[in-house]
């Protein structure tokens, strides 16, 4: 009879046994699948999306357009009544107040005057103060008063400031029109060129 009872008891427990083993195979380390993740390493990867998200809407900076004072002058040399149906030359000296990449001049004349040489002159790597000098020959067909007008660019690597400028010009030797000022024992005319707008 005894013998009976630890037969019976034998299997019972090889079940028990097996039944623990096949449970404790499902979750080895029941420490490593708790572990949660790194509270830090998440909150930096969170840091590191805001940022880039904050860079992809920041503007760029914007350049200042506006203007203390005028950033270049326009100086002249004429002779004092150029005769009607001659050449005559016209001196301009350009004198940038700031340094600059280049400075891009385009000449006109209103009716009356026609201009023989090139309409255009650019100088390049100017420096604050220096004089840049060009002269355009000019043809009179007809006496009277008359202008040179310029537009000056003036270019850096952030922006580009533009002038305008009127020289006036007297023809022959009409009654109405004004007499220019000269110095003294000079044979030209000269002065600064009268701005007429800029941007």
């Amino acid at each position: 009879m005894a013998m009976r009872h630890r037969m019976v008891i034998g299997p019972v427990l090889m079940t028990i046994f097996t039944t623990m083993a096949g449970c404790g195979g499902k979750d080895e380390d029941p420490g490593r699948a708790a572990t949660p993740k790194p509270a830090a390493a998440d909150g930096a990867q969170r840091a590191d999306q805001a940022a880039a998200a904050r860079d992809a809407r920041r503007p760029a900076n914007a350049v200042t357009t506006g203007e203390a004072g005028a950033a270049l002058e326009l100086q002249y040399e004429l002779a004092p009544r150029p005769e009607t149906g001659q050449p005559f030359t016209v001196q301009l000296a350009f004198v940038p107040q700031e340094p600059a990449d280049s400075i891009d001049a385009q000449l006109s004349v209103t009716p009356g005057l026609r201009i023989t040489s090139a309409e255009s002159v650019r100088f390049a790597d100017v420096l604050a103060g220096e004089r840049y000098t060009t002269e355009v020959m000019i043809v009179g067909d007809l006496p009277g008063l008359y202008y040179i007008g310029v537009v000056a660019r003036m270019a850096t690597q952030v922006q580009t400031d533009a002038r305008s400028f009127s020289v006036p010009v007297v023809v022959g030797a009409p009654a109405e029109a004004a007499k220019p000022q000269t110095d003294a024992g000079s044979a030209t005319v000269t002065g600064p060129a009268e701005e007429t707008g800029g941007t």
